[in-house]
């Protein structure tokens, strides 16, 4: 590791202000490293507001990442917080890491991009152990959002497209938003409860949203050798190929994605076979079982629960109305 690239900035002595000195003045993007008034270690990237995309910042333990207006002016500052300087070596290889990440970028809304895309890769990997994998539960769920690009958006979406429409690695409440169209996923066991898990209140929320649509698939876990198996890696190379088909330009977009919903091509899944069941599609309507977060008192926060796919029948419709109605935005129409 290089020499502390903190050791030599003064901490401010005004609340709310941090003292920075530029990472690489050869870089066009506004990375900086810092100190706050508290002396925490600071890694800064200062930015024009439209250039940070949709969605929720990454989470990673011992580091506080914030967006916050800079000072007076119209730019903002993605700032990384250190909150445990024990761990001052890991902060600063996530850190070189982004930069590194980030200098590839050909603008600043792709720096953004690639910024939050690897540091949701060191989210995955510091929750996932040494071998940064995902675990097989978030391996289904990965493979549940493919498998929708793959059999209905790329149907009647360009690639370019269609990854423009997968929000849920950069963590929005729905998979996928075509306009007021959007896109909920579940992956689940064919034998377990006939159940699915919701995450939040604002996943089957219609708030803002023209059309919900809820896609459920069955994903199992099989043995070597099963017939029709296979492993993440496979859907992966099988989505990239058939996109790169079609317009060879969107390999680093992809790439972004993947990385961002923790996945690396280097990774080995062998180990972790998946064979596919039936899937449902289901319109998300007036009466549908559901908790929406306009609807919850005040106080009442990170809402978890589970829906019977029994009680959600009379709302299932054939999947081909999900291509029909993304094909209808696509072209247009309800845009």
């Amino acid at each position: 590791m290089s020499d502390d690239p903190w050791k030599d900035i003064v901490p401010p002595t005004v609340v709310d202000a941090f003292k920075a000195k530029r990472v690489d003045p050869d870089l066009p993007w506004n990375f900086f490293w810092g100190r706050a008034l508290d002396r925490k270690c600071l890694f800064v990237l200062a930015h024009s507001p439209e250039s940070l995309p949709p969605g929720k910042l990454p989470n990673l333990k011992g580091i506080e990442i914030t967006d916050n207006p800079r000072g007076a002016g119209v730019d903002r500052v993605l700032v990384f917080k250190l909150l445990d300087d024990t761990h001052r070596d890991i902060f600063e290889r996530l850190c070189r890491d982004i930069v590194a990440s980030a200098s590839r970028a050909a603008s600043e809304p792709e720096a953004l991009a690639l910024t939050l895309a690897r540091t949701w890769r060191w989210h995955h990997l510091l929750r996932g152990g040494l071998d940064g994998k995902l675990s097989p539960e978030e391996q289904k769920g990965l493979a549940g959002e493919l498998l929708v690009i793959e059999r209905f958006l790329l149907q009647c979406l360009s690639p370019a497209e269609a990854l423009n429409a997968w929000r849920g690695p950069l963590g929005s409440p729905k998979d996928f938003e075509i306009g007021r169209l959007c896109v909920e996923v579940k992956a689940r066991r064919g034998a377990a409860t006939p159940h699915i898990a919701i995450s939040s209140a604002d996943q089957l929320d219609t708030a803002g949203v023209d059309e919900l649509y809820l896609h459920v698939v069955e994903l199992d876990q099989a043995p070597a050798g099963t017939a029709q198996s296979f492993i993440l890696t496979d859907l992966a190379v099988r989505l990239r190929d058939q996109m790169l088909r079609t317009d060879p330009g969107v390999s680093d977009g992809l790439d972004r994605l993947l990385v961002s919903a923790g996945f690396d091509w280097l990774d080995d899944y062998s180990d972790s076979r998946w064979v596919e069941g039936a899937s449902r599609l289901f319109r998300v309507a007036e009466g549908f079982p559901r908790i929406s977060s306009s609807l919850l008192p005040s106080g009442i926060d990170n809402v978890r629960y589970s829906i019977s796919l029994q009680d959600c029948v009379p709302f299932l419709i054939d999947e081909g109305g999900l291509i029909e109605a993304v094909r209808a935005r696509s072209n247009g129409g309800g845009a």
